[in-house]
């Protein structure tokens, strides 16, 4: 009898650790995932904002060339500049300066695996907290012969767990 108890028990407290395991799993990694889903749709928005803000600053520009072409002597000096035409008794000369691209960087493409760690260092570190306070609990339990999560919900105490991580 107390045999069939026990094993009862046993596989109570069993079922308990491994409903709760897969729960605590499922959420932490909605979680995980939910965050670095966040991160990558800001860091794409700051990219087409970015991108945004430079096709109408080029609307601009452009919208103020063709104002200036429409202009006679703005367009001879342009034809010059760019194509190289000169008038009798000029010498054109060319100098060829280098166009510096700016490289906007993306704040998810750096931090993503930082968070990925950190994240995964947490449930880890989770997981063996509880582990470790359910089978501390358990052994108290046996001897009082009432199942882990009855025992769990019921005398929880908040200074025992601090006490637990403090050991």
């Amino acid at each position: 009898m107390k045999k069939r108890r026990r094993l009862k028990l046993k596989v109570r407290t069993l079922l308990t650790f491994i409903i709760a395991i897969v729960l605590f799993g499922y959420v932490s990694f909605s979680v995980i995932n939910y965050s670095i889903s966040k991160k990558k749709f800001e860091a794409e928005e700051i990219e087409l904002q970015n991108k945004l803000y430079a096709l109408k600053d080029k609307e601009t520009d452009l919208n103020q060339e063709i104002s200036k072409l429409k202009d006679d002597d703005y367009l001879a000096r342009y034809a010059r500049e760019e194509y190289l035409y000169s008038k009798d008794g000029e010498y054109v000369i060319k100098i060829d300066e280098k166009e510096t691209a700016i490289n906007v960087e993306t704040p998810i493409e750096g931090k993503s695996s930082k968070y990925i760690a950190i994240l995964n260092i947490f449930i880890v570190v989770s997981i063996v907290s509880c582990l470790a306070f359910i089978m501390i609990k358990s052994k108290k339990i046996q001897k009082k012969k009432v199942s882990v999560a009855w025992y769990f919900f019921y005398n929880f105490k908040l200074s025992d767990f601090n006490m637990f991580l403090l050991s």
